[in-house]
């Protein structure tokens, strides 16, 4: 049986972390100072929960999880823009052309594409200063942008699809002798 002066429980300390990464996710690139970032976390808090709450810790656990969800909407909006920006960076005509700084993702594309072509570290700046020296690229350290790292990515995609059609084209004609 429930009484009258049930009160809203309290923020748990898992939501306060989640909170946190997530608000870490979404403002990580402006470099605010602690107390702008604060302040910054206070004032979306209090959006969030149409002032029912004033600061983070002052949230109570439906309240927390209604900031929690604005928040997972406002990073995957953001990153899914960063990712689109790391998807067409060096290709003509889309504005991310500049200055995208390449992920983890991009480089294990980029290795494993390497690999696949059995390449070692040593073949794969042979293969860069090769092709992109005329872009700048002297090896893997001047790797600086998306643009770059997508240079070679596709360089070294486009080899692979060669060699898996050489591959295809043997099998069928061996097939067919």
């Amino acid at each position: 049986m429930r009484s009258d002066t049930t009160q809203a429980r309290p923020l748990r300390p898992k939501q306060l972390r989640r909170l946190h990464a997530l608000w870490h996710r979404w403002t990580g690139r402006l470099r605010l100072s602690h107390e702008a970032d604060r302040e910054l976390r206070h004032y979306y808090i209090e959006r969030f929960t149409a002032g029912r709450a004033r600061e983070t810790r002052a949230l109570t656990e439906s309240d927390a999880e209604c900031a929690i969800q604005w928040l997972v909407r406002l990073v995957h909006r953001a990153e899914t823009r960063l990712d689109q920006a790391a998807g067409t960076a060096g290709r003509h005509g889309y504005p991310e052309r500049g200055r995208v700084p390449p992920n983890a993702a991009a480089w294990r594309a980029l290795w494993g594409c390497a690999t696949a072509l059995g390449m070692n570290r040593k073949e794969l700046e042979k293969f860069v200063q090769a092709h992109y020296s005329g872009a700048g690229l002297r090896g893997l350290d001047d790797v600086r942008t998306m643009a770059d790292l997508n240079r070679i990515l596709w360089g070294l995609k486009a080899m692979l699809r060669r060699r898996s059609g050489e591959k295809l084209l043997l099998r069928t004609h061996k097939l067919a002798a």
